[in-house]
């Protein structure tokens, strides 16, 4: 599970959603646009819920470790439809760099290296 830390708000979901949502703000961050997209949630009586999340340059979003719960939401539509909107957007490389449950060595590298520009 993981947070994705939103201003003064956090939204708790599952781990390829954070890490997918973060790689389509990187990619609109970058291009100057924005959009709307809802993660996967649980609200305080721990029933499904969903989060609208405004994501854009202006957005500083983070995503950090959760405990772990055998309800993670897990939304592989999502996660697909995040991965196709980061290409469209041109950040195709985002899609990899931002998940950590990638190995492949450029992955990595543009985890902690981004490309100068």
């Amino acid at each position: 599970m993981k947070y994705v830390v939103y201003g003064e708000n956090r939204v708790l979901t599952g781990d390829a959603i954070a890490e997918a949502v973060l790689a389509y703000a990187a990619a609109l961050g970058e291009n100057g646009t924005t959009d709307i997209v809802e993660i996967p949630t649980a609200d305080a009586e721990g029933y499904g819920t969903t989060a609208e999340v405004l994501l854009g340059p202006a957005s500083q979003i983070m995503v950090e470790a959760a405990p772990d719960d055998e309800l993670e939401p897990e939304d592989e539509d999502l996660v697909n439809e995040l991965a196709r909107r980061t290409t469209a957007v041109g950040g195709g490389r985002f899609s990899d760099a931002a998940s950590s449950h990638s190995d492949e060595p450029e992955a990595k590298r543009l985890r902690t290296d981004p490309p100068q520009v």
